[in-house]
């Protein structure tokens, strides 16, 4: 009885978009936060999909009903309905129109952008996930995973997280002013990824829902290159950020 419980408890929690925070870890072995997407945030995107598409179809089935086409031709025309999702998340961020319209978006397991084959794949088990029993296993899935994953999530490497309506592909930008004096010489050591990550962990924090993630990153960065600063971890972070691209703006 206490497990059914349990099960009915985090069934009501995926379905009301209760919070649920999960932690990840990145390549570079950094601890972040990631809400995942709840059971009823996705099902409505699903749903706001399949609205989109009828009324495509039925927009493109007026448009050709007098034209007289081949059925070749027709087909051709449809084809690309099939790969909807494919396109849309591929080519939208991790987004499709419905996902997007309930703030949720695909992402791999450390929290970045997919490849074109974890979407494909992710797009693959679709007809398993989704199509068989109606999209039961696909609930299913998403229920007993801890990361609420369905079949081609785990596949993939996927999850679906919940975000802000600001679009995380414009990740927060600090060039070094003129006349920048740099602090931390050692960044000579840095590479772009490694700023580009000191960014983004900077601007979800900004959001609200990666705050462990920046001093994760600030502790791992003072102890590998030994720096003693009493600089706040964000203070120290955008330090180091506008240090390397004085420095990479000079040899440029």
């Amino acid at each position: 009885m206490l497990i059914i419980n349990r099960g009915l408890y985090k069934l009501a929690m995926k379905i009301d978009g209760a919070s649920n925070m999960s932690k990840f870890v990145t390549n570079q072995n950094i601890e972040i936060d990631l809400e995942i997407a709840s059971l009823g945030e996705r099902i409505l995107a699903f749903f706001i999909d399949a609205i989109i598409i009828f009324f495509l179809l039925m927009a493109v089935s007026i448009t050709v009903s007098n034209m007289n086409l081949d059925a070749w031709i027709i087909g051709i025309i449809v084809l690309p309905f099939m790969f909807y999702s494919l396109l849309f998340e591929y080519l939208g961020n991790g987004q499709s129109l419905g996902k997007r319209a309930m703030n949720i978006r695909v992402v791999k397991l450390d929290g970045t952008t997919p490849t074109l084959s974890s979407y494909l794949l992710r797009w693959l088990f679709r007809l398993i996930d989704i199509y068989v029993l109606y999209g039961g296993v696909s609930v299913i899935s998403i229920i007993v995973t801890e990361n609420g994953q369905r079949i081609g999530d785990l596949a993939a490497g996927t999850i679906v997280i919940k975000v802000p309506s600001v679009d995380m592909g414009n990740v927060l930008k600090s060039p070094a002013k003129p006349g920048h004096v740099v602090t931390f010489p050692i960044v000579k050591q840095l590479n772009d990824q490694q700023i580009e990550l000191m960014k983004k962990a900077l601007e979800m924090r900004r959001q609200g829902f990666n705050k462990e993630g920046v001093t994760n990153l600030a502790e791992k960065l003072k102890a590998k290159f030994q720096i003693d600063t009493e600089l706040p971890d964000v203070k120290f972070l955008y330090t180091i950020i506008a240090d390397y691209e004085h420095i990479a703006n000079q040899e440029f």
